[in-house]
């Protein structure tokens, strides 16, 4: 079935104003910079989840502080946010605890040290927005 779904949408996509657009070298090499430099956001989006956190917060009210901080690209996909905290708590990043509001979240011990070095400009070994969305 949803392979029959994927096969519509590609002769829509082949058929419709997707085979008039031209895919210039120029095109590939803005993509291949976007992505470029999302992966050095990495370590930004990271820092302010972890900064945001040194006090407890719902992963609701961590999206809204990150929105106010400028980061908006997980806005429409809160499961992105959600799978990074839920990683982060298995890695001891986090302490969570459920009240009436919601589950809160709040930095460990080990993640107040990783918030430090990060702050100071040292790498962390193997951490990154990304791993923790793709579960590595």
């Amino acid at each position: 079935m949803m392979e029959e779904r994927l096969k519509r949408l590609r002769r829509a996509m082949d058929l419709g104003s997707f085979n008039q657009m031209p895919f210039t070298e120029e095109k590939k090499q803005m993509i291949k910079r976007g992505v470029l430099n999302s992966k050095g956001n990495d370590h930004d989006i990271l820092l302010h989840i972890l900064q945001l956190l040194v006090d407890k917060k719902t992963g609701h009210d961590l999206l809204k502080n990150l929105r106010s901080r400028g980061i908006k690209q997980y806005e429409d996909r809160h499961g992105f946010l959600y799978t990074a905290l839920h990683k982060m708590e298995q890695d001891k990043l986090l302490d969570s605890s459920w009240e009436l509001e919601g589950k809160y979240y709040k930095l460990s011990n080990r993640g107040r040290k990783v918030l430090q070095r990060l702050e100071e400009g040292k790498s962390v070994k193997n951490l990154s927005f990304h791993a923790l969305l793709e579960g590595e």
